[in-house]
């Protein structure tokens, strides 16, 4: 008879023999009976496979070790572990995923359940690992600086635009396979993660939204991730780390497009599900974000506005009228 794992916990792993022990030291004293871990080691050539065995309680441990071909990576990682819980434990109703160069909190799988509870998918906080953040003392800070700010103003305008009462602004609206939870329903009804090298997470949440499942960004469910600048996979956080300690004009995130992009999507009522995915062809530089961001508080301060004289003069009041009017009349009369 099979063990009655509720919930499945998958780390992808590939030569993280310095960091896999420290990942699986956390996890471990928030595992019990209804909690299974699988790592899977892909294309590991160093002492991964070994140190990744016996630390989680006996018994709730499983290692896949794969060699996967050049096409495939991270991705396809994932998807294995989830495919492999899911058909060996037919009990499995959370699916929770993380990084081998990760630390979870201690309440990271209770708060993850938590939210489970009342939403469909729910998308962690990451912060550096704190004995690492010295690597990035010599980041260029207004570039820095001037990313965080529109991300949080590109936020602000979904949340304005296409509100999501499960899922209140502000919120940190990260994406990441670091930390991931679902309901293995939802896992199944979009097919999982697809197989792909980089942006697999992403790419999962963008599926989960368009088929109209509920998707929190928990700002109390966190992780720590490292803060290495030589990753698993090109493109990776690691590259971007890289390129802004470089001071080099690198592309912005593709996660946060130009104010053109999100006013032409609202007016058209085709906003894209969040996190957006901008072609590179127009994504944004450091030097465009000045610009872009006066011109975007600009845009939602007249949305604001709008929306207060439309309350004033209608008698309409602002919760009903996020949900029958929208922002997409207000918006379209901007250039």
């Amino acid at each position: 008879m099979k063990d009655a794992f509720t919930t499945a916990v998958i780390i992808p792993a590939r030569n993280e023999e310095r960091r896999i022990v420290t990942c699986l030291s956390a996890l471990a004293p928030q595992i019990d009976q209804g909690v299974l871990v699988v790592v899977v080691a892909n294309n590991c050539t160093d002492q991964t496979v070994r140190l990744a065995q016996g630390i989680i309680p006996r018994g709730r441990f499983e290692l896949l070790d794969c060699t996967l071909p050049p096409s495939q990576g991270v991705g396809e990682a994932r998807q294995r572990g989830c495919v492999h819980a899911m058909t060996n434990y037919p009990d499995i109703q959370i699916l929770m995923t993380t990084d081998a160069d990760c630390v979870v909190t201690p309440d990271w799988i209770a708060r993850n359940c938590n939210h489970l509870s009342e939403v469909d998918v729910v998308c962690g906080g990451i912060d550096p690992i704190p004995s690492e953040t010295a690597i990035l003392s010599h980041m260029p800070s207004t570039e820095g600086m001037n990313e965080a700010i529109y991300r949080d103003l590109v936020i602000l305008f979904y949340s304005l635009i296409s509100p999501e009462s499960y899922n209140p602004y502000p919120h940190h609206g990260e994406a990441a396979g670091a930390s991931l939870a679902c309901r293995a329903s939802v896992w199944q009804s979009i097919g999982g993660f697809a197989d792909l090298r980089r942006g697999e997470d992403r790419d999962f949440i963008r599926r989960v939204r368009n088929a109209g499942f509920r998707v929190r960004h928990a700002d109390d469910v966190r992780i720590h991730a490292s803060c290495r600048l030589q990753g698993r996979a090109a493109g990776g956080m690691a590259d971007a780390l890289r390129q802004r300690l470089a001071g080099v004009n690198y592309l912005v995130d593709e996660a946060l497009p130009p104010v053109a992009d999100l006013i032409e999507g609202a007016k058209g009522g085709r906003l894209a599900s969040w996190p957006p995915d901008t072609p590179d062809t127009k994504r944004l530089r450091p030097a465009d974000l000045p610009h872009e961001i006066k011109r975007l508080q600009h845009l939602i301060e007249r949305i604001k506005a709008a929306r207060d004289a439309l309350d004033k003069t209608a008698g309409i009041k602002k919760d009903a009228m996020v949900q029958t009017e929208g922002a997409a009349p207000q918006v379209s009369e901007i250039r």
